[in-house]
Formats: structure tokens, sequence, C-alpha cells
């Protein structure tokens, strides 16, 4: 049973957050603030050291994600004696950043694969690389970065594994974008979970979590608002203005600097409107990202990029807003009924809706170029399906995103509830739904009625869509529910280094300033999974590095999964193993005779490989010379390579 911890009881030998802090006079009652400094447009003020601070730590973090996490922890690490406070604006039981909402994948390349890895990270940032040193940066530490993540959360019975609670296994990762140079590369979707579990919703901010609170030391203070930096004449950073939970200002010095680690601004649809054009978006995350830091930035002469990137990089996912919640829900994934479709402002229906689009975070190929789904450029959409598909089971993703994962929201499995609570539209006809939702009843009901000719004849003439994911609207009652695009991060906010300091136009660093995670991410365009999470450890973990001027120590061996493989002792005959590749299914036959590998012949789809036949012989020369299931990749055919060794694996596993 988890046990529960008040605000009051926390931290060991520390004092016991905003409550001790109103206790002292602090927060409840703070000393005259000097007048701010105007800035440009005298909106967002830099303000001037006070005579004295309401408060003075010896590092301070606002932001208390997995990245603000990470820093309090490497920090602690470095120096168990340090005073380190970290601020949250969100009340105690909605923290957690983006972190806690999130898919959980902490990506982890493996260190006999960094150059592969790294060409693939180039590849996602075009036409935007970031720099060189950046770039080895990131590879280093989501490499190196394990063992550290194991021997902190080990201490509070939490374990860092392969997704599925297997141990770490190379060659488990699935890259997004196979196309892409480097994607061969070998690495492991890994997760933090509870010791033995399988999977936890928010498990790599609830195992750091804990881990936090064990120390000393380290100081968490909910509902109490970052408001503007205090710098010296010089720009240094000494401290932070601040709100308590009942809204007066009080200031922080911090003598080692700030860490700005509170998210993007994907819940400001002000900025969504003048940064990237949107019309209408949510998140899918916290709703406490409303971009404050990044106008602080701004404020603080710090130079700004990534706001928009080619690609809105995280991704526009499908999100159902309901009143109720602030984020939103995300559709179902891969949808139990097939008796739906999603229609645009023009009532007509737009692309093929059943896509496994989420297994590139929401983009799709377009003239050669990867792009986002065009949902924000067609609403309103709803999405439409009839009474075999609402009792086949949720329409939404129910282990995902803030409303489930952080507020504890259970969707009913067969959508009655929310049908209830008017969620979702009900009606008996297809007119009346129309005029329910505002649509044309004509032209929606055309709509249908085109596209259940389609399912009947099972070939969709107009988007593709597969014929088993089709069957006719035609079973009263009539359903729908708006479909809005969500956010799950962006990565806006000041370019940072290798040490996670924020830096000026002209490239100089703001002394004492850091930014850690999603503000000001390091990602420029396309992003694979587990990036987001892994960078929020790598950059809070600078942060403190660079502040405190060590490096962790903490450290435990990752549990590997090895396998062994016998050729000698398969029995004789020939064996088959289908083969998803990434253009297409083959199937690739092994003839096994006398203890070796005789024969190797692809059986059936040839035509979905991108092997000529010199590279294919080359491969299956290969196997039976060397008498071995590890081979190394044939050049100019890696994916298709990789894919038939990982066949052979399967077949002469132990």
């Amino acid at each position: 049973m988890e046990k529960k911890i008040s605000r009051r009881d926390f931290l060991k030998g520390s004092v016991a957050g905003t409550a001790s802090l109103a206790a002292a006079g602090l927060l409840a009652s703070c000393a005259a603030k000097p007048d701010p400094t105007p800035t440009a447009n005298n909106e967002v003020p830099v303000t001037p050291p006070p005579a004295s601070y309401d408060k003075e730590v010896d590092f301070l973090i606002v932001g208390y994600g997995l990245a603000g996490e990470a820093a309090a922890l490497e920090a602690n690490d470095i120096d168990p004696n340090a005073k380190i406070c970290v601020l949250e604006k969100m009340p105690e039981r909605l923290a957690g950043g983006n972190s806690i909402a999130s898919g959980q994948t902490v990506i982890l390349p493996n260190p006999d694969d960094l150059d592969t890895f790294r060409r693939y990270l180039y590849a996602c940032s075009q036409p935007n690389p970031i720099k060189d040193e950046y770039l080895d940066y990131l590879v280093k530490e989501f490499a190196e970065q394990g063992e550290w993540i194991q021997g902190t959360v080990e201490k509070v019975d939490y374990e860092f594994g392969y997704v599925g609670g297997g141990p770490i296994n190379w060659g488990s990762l699935v890259t997004e974008f196979p196309d892409l140079d480097g994607a061969s590369f070998s690495g492991c979707s890994s997760h933090v979970r509870k010791k033995g579990a399988t999977f936890e919703n928010g498990g790599v901010w609830h195992g750091f979590d804990l881990a936090v609170r064990a120390r000393n030391n380290i100081e968490l203070c909910f509902e109490t608002a970052f408001k503007s930096l205090i710098q010296d004449a010089d720009g240094k950073v000494l401290g932070v203005v601040a709100t308590n939970p009942s809204g007066k200002e009080f200031t922080i010095g911090s003598q080692k600097g700030v860490v700005l680690a509170c998210g993007g601004y994907e819940n400001n649809l002000e900025m969504q409107r003048d940064f990237h054009g949107m019309d209408k978006v949510y998140t899918g995350g916290t709703p406490g990202d409303t971009g404050d830091a990044i106008q602080v930035l701004m404020a603080a002469g710090a130079k700004i990029w990534h706001m928009k990137n080619q690609t809105q990089s995280g991704g526009f996912w499908l999100g159902i807003k309901v009143p109720d919640y602030e984020a939103t829900f995300m559709r179902g994934f891969s949808m139990k009924g097939s008796s739906w479709i999603e229609v645009a402002a023009d009532n007509t229906r737009f692309y093929d809706e059943t896509g496994a689009y989420h297994r590139q975070h929401m983009k799709f190929k377009e003239h050669g170029h990867y792009v986002d789904l065009i949902h924000e450029r067609v609403l309103p959409v709803d999405l439409i399906f009839d009474e075999k598909t609402r009792a086949a089971g949720p329409i939404i993703t129910k282990w995902l995103s803030w409303p489930i994962t952080t507020e504890g929201y259970v969707w009913s499995d067969d959508n009655s509830v929310e049908i209830e609570k008017g969620w979702i539209v009900k009606a008996d006809t297809i007119e009346e739904l129309a005029q329910k939702l505002g649509r044309d009843p004509a032209s929606l009901k055309a709509t249908i009625e085109k596209y259940n000719e389609m399912a009947k004849k099972g070939v969709d003439t107009e988007y593709g869509r597969s014929a088993e994911l089709m069957s006719p609207i035609d079973t009263a009652p009539y359903y729908a529910v708006g479909i809005t695009p969500t956010l799950v991060g962006t990565t806006g906010g000041a370019e940072r280094n290798t040490k996670a300091q924020v830096l000026r136009w002209d490239g100089s660093v703001i002394p004492n300033l850091y930014e850690a995670g999603e503000l000001g991410s390091f990602v420029s365009n396309l992003y694979q999974n587990g990036m987001f999470l892994a960078e929020a450890i790598a950059t809070g973990r600078s942060a403190a590095d660079t502040a405190f001027g060590g490096r962790s120590t903490v450290a435990s061996p990752l549990i590997m999964k090895v396998e062994e493989y016998d050729i000698a002792g398969k029995p004789d005959g020939s064996y088959e193993q289908l083969i998803k590749g990434n253009h297409g299914e083959f199937t690739l036959k092994v003839d096994v005779n006398g203890g070796k590998i005789t024969g190797l012949e692809i059986v059936k789809g040839r035509d979905n490989m991108f092997m000529t036949d010199e590279q294919l012989q080359a491969f299956f020369d290969e196997v039976i010379n060397s008498q071995t299931v590890e081979i190394d990749a044939i050049t100019g055919a890696t994916l298709d390579s990789n894919a038939m060794t990982d066949a052979l694996k399967k077949m002469f596993v132990k």
C-alpha cells in the first residue's frame, strides 16, 4: 500500500513546505517589494535585488515535473547539505507536469551503436538541425544516464527496465521514422515503475517523486507560482519573485542560481495563435503549462528558439474535450468498433481515420516530408459513430492523458456514462444528429451514405481505409463527439547550452540561470518517442552539475536481458517466420539439417523488401558461412537486414 505523505511531513530534516513558510511569516506577510524594472512591453518585469530576501536557499527550481525532480535529486547527490527548494504552481494532488501524463517511455540507446543513433537524431532535426555539440551531448547523456536512473529509483522500490516488466533489451525500441538515416539504431524503450510491475501510469514521475521525498534538505512548495526573475545590473540571476497559495508575493534568493523547469505553452491559446497560428487547441497534459517562463525569459533577454518547428514536434493528437476537465482525453488509437468516421467543417471525410499515426507522433508523409495531421485546418471536426461502435468499447485511450493519469477519471467501457453526462451527443437519426451538431443534415447524411456504400463493397475509394476496419454506420441510435487538436508538449523556450545555461541572443550566458525539460527543448523537428523524458532527466541533471560544479556518483548496473541462441540443437526441418518489415510483410524460410542452417529463402512478400537480389544473397551467404544469427547489417539494406536478423534470433533462441 502506498504511503500518503502530507505536506507537513514530506521532508525529513527540512522546512516542511509552504505551510512552514507561512507559519514563519515568510509567505503570508512579505516585506515591501522593490519597484520592478519596466521591460520593452512593460508587461513582464525583471526585478532588481531587494534589500533582503524573504527566504534564501542554495538552489531554486521552478517546476516539479520530471526535469525539476532530476535537478533536485542530482543537486542533493552532489551536496546533501545544500538547501534546495522547488516551486510548483499546481496543487500537490495535480503535480507532475506533462511527465505524469505521458506514455512513460525513456529512450535508452545502446552504447555500442551511438554513431547510428546520432545519425538518426540528426535526420529527425532536419531542416532545422541543432549544433553538433548539442547533438553529441544528447547522445552521450541518453546512453549513460540509465545507471543513474536505476540507482536513484531502486532505493524507493522502483526499477528501470523495458516495457512490459522485463529488463533492458536492446533492439526492443521501434523507431518512429524508419526511412530516415540511422533508423536502424539499437536501443530500448525503457520505463520506470514499481518493482515487479509491468507498467505504471506516471511511473517515472512517481518513482522520482518518492526519491525526492526520501531525501533531506529538499523543500517542495505547492501552489506557489513563479512571477519574475531577480537580477543584478549585470543580468546575473539572484532569485525570483513568487506568490504563495494566498496570492501574496514574496522573494527567494538563491545562491547557486535558478532552474526553470516549468514546461511549455500548450495550454495558452493566445501563444498558440501568436507562435503557431492555431485557431483552437487543448493540452492532453498538465493545464499548468501556460508559457509563464517564456515571457520571463524574453524579458531577461534570452534567445528564444523552437517556438514553431516545421512540425509541432510532439504532434497534434486527437483530443476529446469535455467541460469537466481543462485537459482532453485522447481518442482511441485503435477504435474497438469499425462503424465510424470523422467529418470536417464541410461535413466530408478528409483522411484515413484508422491510420496508426500515433506510432509516428501523429505525423504522415506528404510529398516526401513528414507533416502534422490536418485537423487544425478543417475544424470543427466530429467523430460520428453508431450503436455498434458505441457498444464495442471505449472511444478513448484509457491509459493516457491528464484526466486519467492525474485526476483519476475512469471512462466507461461502453461509453454509456459519458452519454449520460452529455459529453457524447445522441440522436435517433443522422438528420437529428446533424441538427444537434449545427451541421447540414443533407450533406452529413450524404457523406455517411457514401461511406456506407464503400464499406459494403470493402473498398475506400477516397482515402484507402482498410476493408477490415470499415463497416456501415447503420445501427441507431447514432452518436457524435467533437475532436480537437491536442498537444502533448511544445519545445519553445530559450536556447540552452550543454550545461543547461540559458543563452542571450549574442551567445553569452545569463549567469545563474538554467533551463531544463520541455521548456526550450533541443528537439527541433521530428520527435522520437522517449526523447522528452530522457531530455528532462539529462538537462535537469546538467543544470545541477553546472550550479554545483560536480557530478553525481549514484549509479546501479542495469539489469540486461541476455539471450543465447542454439543452432546445433534445433531439430532438422524447415521453419518460417513472418516479418513485418517497414514496407510490408514478408516471410523468411530457414532450412536446418544436421545442426546447421543449410538454406534460406523468402517465400512470400519479396516485393515488400528494399533489398537487391545481390544484397539478399550476401545476407544469406553470411548466415550460412558463419552459422550465427547475430549478423551485421548489409550496407544499403539495413532495415530489412535487421528485420531478418531479429527473425532468426526468434527461431533459434534457447
